[in-house]
């Protein structure tokens, strides 16, 4: 496994404005069967501690998370996925419908591109554009 610098930015548009969020963490990047694999710990407001694979393709998206909280994301261009937010206290069911998807290296640099809509309970919560970019990172941080 190769060590990477991830860097995620979010922007969350809903009735009441656009909330972005940005964060750079550090974790580890494998590949197997033409699928690429990032291990790392959340750095996000809320999230801390919580141990995140993302899981991807050309076609697909899965982010898997564990620890404080449990869930899984599943992202495909015209998907529509039920899921179920859990946290010690309460769940949370999710739907997340996907708009648009696009993965690309440049230049030894992954990007992760999404668009989605997001649901909770039923009821819609907004549309999230999500970036990502994946680096090696040399110095293991």
């Amino acid at each position: 496994m190769r060590p990477v610098k991830i860097h995620i930015v979010s922007l969350a548009s809903s009735e009441e404005g656009t909330h972005p969020s940005e964060y750079t963490c550090f974790g580890r990047m494998t590949e197997k069967d033409g699928k690429r694999y990032v291990f790392y710990e959340e750095k996000a407001e809320g999230l801390e501690g919580v141990k995140t694979t993302l899981k991807w393709d050309e076609e697909q998206v899965v982010l898997l998370r564990s620890g404080a909280l449990d869930h899984r994301q599943e992202f495909r261009k015209g998907l529509k996925h039920l899921s179920l937010y859990k946290t010690p206290y309460l769940k949370i069911p999710l739907e997340t419908e996907t708009s648009y998807l696009y993965t690309y290296s440049r230049d030894g640099v992954w990007h992760i591109e999404l668009h989605y809509t997001l649901a909770q309970d039923r009821q819609p919560y907004g549309k999230m554009k999500i970036l990502i970019d994946i680096e090696e990172h040399q110095d293991g941080h």
